[in-house]
């Protein structure tokens, strides 16, 4: 071989390593992008979709729902407004300055309770037949914060009622009251009774008479009464 033979030869060799050279430094390049692009990849996955976190339970102990518009617990009942009991021991219980005591407050109460009658009509007839005293007795006969006449205490006591002591006393008048009221139905016709006694006051009523001086102060009263124990 000559010598243009061996350097062309050799020019041949060496543009081939270079040609390898090259293709080796390309695919070296080619294998790092891939390198860089798997982790860019990997790192992009591995992250997920980009989501706001979810927020925080909420405390079960505080209610989310307005107080207005809160559901009552199942099977229970809103309670009724309560009503107010009625005062029974006032201190304006008075007449001529003295003082219906609060235990014969209680007392009448009770007592117009059992027998139907009005405290306020009770009241009255206390107020205008004894001034609310309880030890009161007339020339008549006629005892007590009632005025309970002495032609009655038999047949009343025959029914438990002892008009010579207070709570019997009391109890007899509203009882009495009580019975015309329901026979008459009319509380000046059956006060008239309540003073007079039923034939008393059907010789009254027979002569047109429906009104006495004793009548009327009851009623009066009864009025009076009535409005101050709805203040």
């Amino acid at each position: 071989m000559t010598a243009q033979g061996i350097d062309a030869r050799r020019t041949r060799q060496r543009q081939a390593r270079e040609r390898l050279t090259a293709l080796l430094v390309l695919l070296g390049t080619a294998f790092l992008i891939g390198c860089l692009v798997g982790c860019l990849v990997g790192r992009i996955f591995a992250a997920g979709p980009s989501v706001e976190p979810p927020a925080a339970p909420a405390d079960p102990t505080v209610s989310t729902v307005p107080q207005s518009e809160a559901p009552a617990p199942e099977g229970s009942q809103l309670a009724p407004e309560s009503t107010p009991e009625p005062v029974r021991h006032r201190d304006d219980i008075v007449s001529e300055g003295r003082l219906l005591s609060y235990e014969l407050q209680d007392i009448m109460q009770d007592c117009c309770e059992r027998y139907n009658v009005p405290y306020a009509l009770a009241l009255a007839i206390a107020e205008v037949e004894s001034h609310f005293d309880p030890d009161a007795q007339s020339s008549t006969n006629d005892y007590g914060l009632m005025q309970i006449n002495k032609i009655n205490h038999a047949w009343l006591k025959d029914l438990g009622m002892d008009p010579l002591t207070y709570a019997g006393n009391i109890e007899a008048g509203v009882y009495m009251i009580g019975q015309q009221l329901e026979a008459y139905g009319d509380p000046e016709l059956a006060v008239m009774a309540y003073n007079n006694g039923p034939t008393g006051a059907r010789r009254l009523w027979d002569a047109g008479i429906y009104q006495t001086e004793h009548s009327r102060k009851v009623m009066e009263a009864f009025e009076r009464w009535t409005s101050i124990l709805e203040d």
